[in-house]
């Protein structure tokens, strides 16, 4: 099956290929770690000036750090970190803009570089302050618009993903859309903040009949309590203030008054004028006077009051 491979040879000669060029072999182990060290700038001779060099192990530490920034691994990380400070902005974008720039400028130039690298990822990160994201420009929008602040990055991402997606990238459109309105009045419910400038919506209006008037039942909205409409009173709504009518009743009596209250004339006039007697109630409960305990008698047992 293995021409000219007779038997041991055979086996032999691909034990010897894998020992000596395998990766897995120790030659290609050390080599892996001879190129990271490398990589990082550790191990091996540390160069001091233009054809001078000393080895790691007789190197300061002062000069084992300034191998280790002249590395390409500090090259890449000053990189990643300028990048980063742009795409983040703030002032903390400003301090990773200066350092990567610093990183750089000294794998180039040493400290005089650094110094120069700082300076322009300095620059560059005063700059990015004056620019601002799509997420910043969709935050001012809403507020603008609605008065409503959105911190939140997560919604506000979602918020440019819509409008990227849906809108061609137009915020001044996007945020007029039914989807955003909702998300910015369901964040507004749970931060307790109260959105304005939003159009208006249909609401259900249920009117009720007591008393031989009409009335409307309260509504709520972004919990907050609905106007009327239409010049309609709200029923069940007491206003502040002394309730009108409220105060002490006293009743005086002469003599044949009182006698023919003893005879229970009076409770007599009263059962015979059921309307009067509904009629002053509701008027009782329109002053205010007794409403809450009378509600609490009508909806007993299984009422909680506070």
């Amino acid at each position: 099956m293995f021409p000219n491979s007779g038997g041991s040879g055979g086996v032999g000669g691909v034990a010897t290929a894998a020992g000596t060029g395998g990766m897995v072999s120790k030659a290609g182990l050390a080599g892996s770690l001879a190129n990271l060290k490398s990589f990082l700038g550790i191990g091996g001779s540390v160069q001091l000036a233009p054809g001078v060099a000393t080895t790691w192990q007789a190197a300061t530490l002062g000069q084992k750090l300034s191998s280790i920034g002249k590395s390409n691994a500090a090259l890449m990380g000053g990189a990643l970190l300028a990048f980063d400070g742009l795409r983040r902005g703030g002032w903390l974008g400003v301090g990773e803009t200066t350092a990567g720039g610093a990183l750089i400028g000294f794998k180039y130039g040493g400290p005089l570089g650094a110094a120069i690298g700082a300076g322009i990822g300095f620059a560059a990160g005063i700059v990015r302050l004056f620019v601002k994201g799509a997420q910043e420009k969709a935050r001012e929008k809403i507020k603008a618009t609605y008065g409503v602040d959105i911190s939140d990055k997560g919604l506000l991402k979602q918020i440019v993903d819509i409008a990227k997606q849906g809108f061609g990238g137009n915020l001044d459109v996007a945020i007029r859309a039914q989807q955003i309105r909702d998300l910015v009045e369901l964040y507004a419910m749970s931060t307790g903040q109260k959105p304005t400038g939003m159009p208006g919506s249909a609401r259900p209006l249920d009117l009720v009949q007591s008393g031989g008037s009409l009335f409307q039942s309260a509504g709520l909205g972004n919990g907050t309590a609905l106007p009327g409409f239409g010049g309609l009173p709200m029923l069940d709504r007491i206003g502040g203030g002394v309730p009108s009518g409220a105060g002490n009743v006293v009743i005086q009596l002469d003599g044949p008054a009182t006698t023919a209250l003893l005879r229970g004339e009076a409770v007599q006039a009263i059962a015979d004028n059921p309307r009067a007697v509904q009629g002053a109630t509701m008027s009782a409960a329109r002053s205010n006077s007794g409403r809450r305990q009378m509600a609490t008698l009508q909806m007993s047992p299984g009422l909680l009051t506070t």
